[in-house]
């Protein structure tokens, strides 16, 4: 059927344009991830990315080698940290900058018929519009309140959660929609059942791990440990997102 599928190609201009957005985002991107000295112990901190590596619940280890950076880090945990915490960074950081800068500058008009006009564009921009509709910011912060000690590293989860907000602003402007989910009924109705449910498990799972890592009782531990791998399999299981 795809064979058969007649698809817009796109134009020389819109190359450009996707080329400028390219440029914009990865350097957004990579100044907090690659750049910031405080994004790993943030990472560390408000996700439960260290016990991930300690549980058998993947095919492969979480990590290539046992010690490094977010370089360290394969594919499927990095996903799946952000995940379990609401955020779903790697999924829209960099994007929201991008298409601000775009919008507010002459390319602006060509940015909005591009996601007109361009199928395959719109795809990858309703996409992210449902990634952020899924995102809870507010559960995030949660997790930087119980976890996070540093109050520069608290701040740096203040930041992102700025960004978050400013994407989210972005990404409406540009689909032309004053709220998400504005033309999926479904997956509003989907999300005003199942969050109050993934909620809870998020508040729990912050609290077991704040408790898991000052804990220096084995019996405990193993309690602990059983009731965290519980409560990830159940959030993974609300968000219809593993990694």
């Amino acid at each position: 059927a795809e064979m058969h599928t007649k698809r817009e190609k796109p134009t020389s201009e819109w190359r450009e344009l996707m080329d400028k957005l390219s440029e914009i985002s990865c350097d957004e991107y990579r100044k907090l991830v690659n750049e910031d000295q405080r994004f790993v112990p943030y990472f560390r901190s408000a996700t439960p990315e260290l016990e991930l590596t300690e549980l058998n619940i993947g095919s492969r280890p979480a990590k290539r080698k046992a010690s490094g950076g977010v370089e360290s880090l394969r594919a499927i945990p990095w996903i799946f940290a952000w995940t379990q915490t609401r955020l779903n960074l790697p999924t829209w950081l960099g994007v929201g900058k991008a298409f601000r800068e775009i919008l507010n500058s002459d390319d602006g008009p060509k940015l909005r018929a591009m996601y007109n006009e361009f199928g395959s564009f719109r795809t990858t921009v309703d996409l992210v519009e449902m990634v952020l509709a899924k995102s809870e910011p507010i559960i995030a912060k949660n997790y930087d309140r119980m976890l996070v000690e540093d109050p520069n590293i608290q701040d740096l989860g203040t930041e992102i959660r700025n960004i978050h907000a400013e994407t989210e602003k972005a990404v409406l402007d540009l689909a032309s929609h004053t709220t998400f989910c504005e033309t999926n009924d479904f997956l509003k109705s989907v999300l005003l059942v199942r969050n109050p449910y993934v909620d809870c498990l998020n508040v729990m799972q912050a609290e077991i791990l704040k408790r898991l890592r000052k804990c220096d009782d084995p019996v405990k531990e193993k309690v602990l440990r059983d009731a965290l791998l519980i409560s990830i399999t159940g959030i993974a299981n609300g968000m219809g997102n593993t990694g």
